[in-house]
């Protein structure tokens, strides 16, 4: 079966991905009346059983640009915390895993913590979404792009944009397999979203409300954010698991953890103590891509995850998805007529924005990721010394 454009417009836009990327662009073209569809491989927006959340650091006015003024207001009651207001004194804190210790409060001004599903639920509302529809394969011609499903269904329009994450089918469409492909990181990371005792939450919620990062001399970074859940993070250099980048397999277990936290101060080892046995564990290689130039003469693009993914020591993606995201809607306002041949040049202005501006936010994510996990060039970081702002590379090219 052949999805066709809406006959009631003069375009249509086809997203493949119904993450933060895909569904913040449906917004701004839902807002410009211009028609969208939204494909996304899974089966309900419920699928995944790992839920987290995120931060918004640098990129607030840039979100304002792309939400109607009455989503604005909603930004709010999907964070982590909904009586959170945010304020210019915010501040995300660092302490010494080892030992306990306070060291610096990270200057983090009108920060925003997001519950990621209640986020992709405020996004959906009014957007036409296609669930289970895993991308096959995508073919060009004159100004129609045309995509197929594995479940061999299609849909034609002028224009795709990939936002599928890190592990896009659309940018191995544009660049090739080879080309496409994610660089390991020497940095693995494991991830639970669980339950500690009352007495250690009370300890750690002590220290900062919503989050608390943690420096250990070993090498070991921790995050650890509070919701009705904890979600916990530790990532460190490894030779292990080499060709695991991302996939969100469980080698690793709670033992580890234990194993782990035994070198950690009060109150982080308790944490470690406490987490409840049934925890899940999800443990993967970091990946990165440099973003790299295409051509697809405006037919088919990327944003967010799909153009320029990125580790994530600084909070950056979501700032860098939000950013893209804001950039698009400035060459489409630009458009003189709803046309084919003005929306493929309105593509190419936002690409020519993206590539360098994408290149230069992975390479500067994955510095000071290398960065954090060793002690002296920690304190270095830019993490440490200038907190969560924009990222910018140290390279040039």
């Amino acid at each position: 079966m052949e999805t066709k454009p809406d006959q009631t417009h003069d375009l249509h836009v086809l997203i493949a991905g119904a993450g933060s990327a895909g569904l913040l662009v449906a917004q701004v073209l839902k807002r410009l009346n211009i028609a969208c569809t939204v494909f996304e491989q899974d089966a309900s927006p419920y699928e995944r059983p790992r839920d987290w959340n995120f931060g918004i650091y640098w990129a607030q006015s840039r979100l304002d640009e792309c939400l109607s003024e009455d989503m604005r207001a909603r930004v709010v009651d999907v964070q982590t915390d909904p009586s959170h207001r945010p304020s210019e004194d915010t501040v995300m804190p660092i302490y010494n895993g080892q030992t306990g210790e306070h060291m610096k409060d990270l200057p983090a001004p009108f920060s925003i913590r997001l519950h990621r599903r209640r986020w992709l639920e405020m996004l959906s509302d009014g957007v036409n979404i296609k669930f289970g529809k895993r991308l096959k394969s995508v073919t060009t011609e004159a100004d129609i792009v045309t995509i197929t499903f594995e479940d061999g269904t299609q849909a034609k329009g002028n224009l795709l944009i990939g936002a599928e994450g890190a592990h896009s089918p659309t940018r191995e469409y544009l660049l090739g397999i080879q080309e496409a492909a994610l660089l390991p990181s020497p940095v693995v990371a494991s991830v639970s979203i669980c339950k500690v005792s009352r007495e250690a939450a009370q300890k750690l919620r002590a220290l900062h409300s919503r989050y608390v990062i943690t420096f250990h001399p070993k090498g070991i970074f921790t995050f650890m954010s509070k919701e009705w859940l904890w979600m916990m993070m530790q990532t460190w250099r490894s030779d292990a698991d080499t060709g695991l980048i991302g996939r969100g397999k469980e080698p690793l277990k709670l033992e580890k953890w234990h194993e782990m936290g035994r070198d950690f101060g009060p109150p982080f080892k308790e944490i470690f103590e406490t987490i409840e046995p049934s925890s899940t564990i999800w443990h993967n290689r970091l990946g990165y891509w440099p973003t790299k130039p295409w051509d697809s003469k405006g037919l088919v693009t990327l944003i967010g995850d799909a153009a320029h993914p990125m580790t994530f020591h600084r909070g950056q993606g979501l700032n860098y998805a939000i950013t893209d995201t804001a950039e698009l809607l400035q060459q489409l306002n630009g458009m003189t007529e709803h046309s084919g041949a003005e929306l493929a040049a309105a593509v190419k202005r936002y690409e020519a924005d993206l590539f360098p501006r994408g290149r230069e936010g992975v390479i500067a994510s994955n510095e000071n990721t290398n960065a954090v996990h060793d002690w002296e060039t920690m304190m270095e970081s830019s993490l440490f010394k200038e907190g969560l702002q924009r990222a910018e590379s140290s390279q040039t090219t």
